[in-house]
């Protein structure tokens, strides 16, 4: 019964509720890769910028202090993303297919400097595949988390009769998390050590204004997703531990009712 054991169940409740939180956390935060910026001419101070899956942040100097809004853009007929300076839609795709086509000078608003990089060859972006990919997979396993929560709550206050509800149910959702996890992860990581480590694909950086080169790093919402992935390993652990406890308990005793050999009825 899935009753039995109820403690474990109800860890697996906990563990699924924090997973989740952490993993909303890691979807909206802006912190899955931080970076500092350099000058290559030595003309400005170093600049600090961050950006998460959607949005970024970028704080510097040009001619004056510079305190700047990013937003991811991709162009998916070219396989391409980056993270832009450009406050509107249109203004960031058409910023992006200048910087693929190799035709822009410059294109940061209100800031001064001049492009060292007009090679389009040379410009590294992010795979808009693995964008895609990364945020699809981390909404399945946001998705499977809340499962796995909702049907732990079900199964530590009930004893559901179809398999998917109870505990089996249990094991599905997270080992769904686990592989979406460790697929973003692969994912983003990938694109990390082929491309951002060398260039944050950031628009100043393409258009090599300024260098990231050896001064980007994964910052800690990339890094909460190992924390998600061990909760799910540790609910399946739990699980696993819960069903040999069970396999190791004396079958309930059962009790054996005599033939009535004289015909007399007993009332209990």
């Amino acid at each position: 019964m899935a009753t039995t054991r109820r403690l474990f169940i109800i860890a697996t409740i906990i563990l699924a509720c924090a997973a989740v939180a952490l993993t909303v956390t890691s979807l909206v935060t802006s912190f899955w890769v931080v970076a500092t910026l350099s000058d290559p001419d030595g003309a400005f101070e170093p600049s600090d910028i961050n950006y998460g899956l959607f949005v970024g942040h970028m704080v510097g100097t040009r001619a004056g202090i510079v305190n700047m809004n990013l937003s991811m853009s991709c162009l998916f007929s070219e396989n391409v993303c980056l993270m832009s300076c450009q406050t509107e839609d249109t203004a960031r795709e058409e910023e992006l297919e200048n910087l693929v086509h190799g035709s822009v000078d410059f294109v940061c608003p209100n800031v001064d400097g001049t492009a060292n990089n007009t090679n389009s060859s040379e410009k590294k972006f992010i795979n808009a595949g693995i964008w895609v990919s990364s945020v699809l997979f981390l909404a399945v396993e946001l998705l499977a988390g809340v499962l796995a929560a909702v049907f732990a709550v079900i199964n530590a206050t009930t004893n559901p009769t179809e398999p998917i509800v109870g505990v089996l149910g249990l094991y599905v959702w997270n080992g769904i998390a686990v592989g979406c996890t460790l697929l973003v992860m692969i994912l983003w990581g990938s694109q990390f050590a082929a491309t951002l480590s060398d260039n944050i694909a950031y628009s100043e950086t393409i258009t090599g204004i300024f260098s990231s080169q050896g001064q980007a790093s994964l910052g800690v919402s990339y890094w909460l997703l190992l924390i998600v992935l061990f909760l799910h390993i540790a609910n399946l652990t739990l699980l696993g531990v819960r069903e040999y406890l069970l396999s190791r308990e004396p079958p309930p005793p059962t009790i054996k009712m005599e033939e009535n050999t004289d015909g007399v009825i007993f009332l209990y």
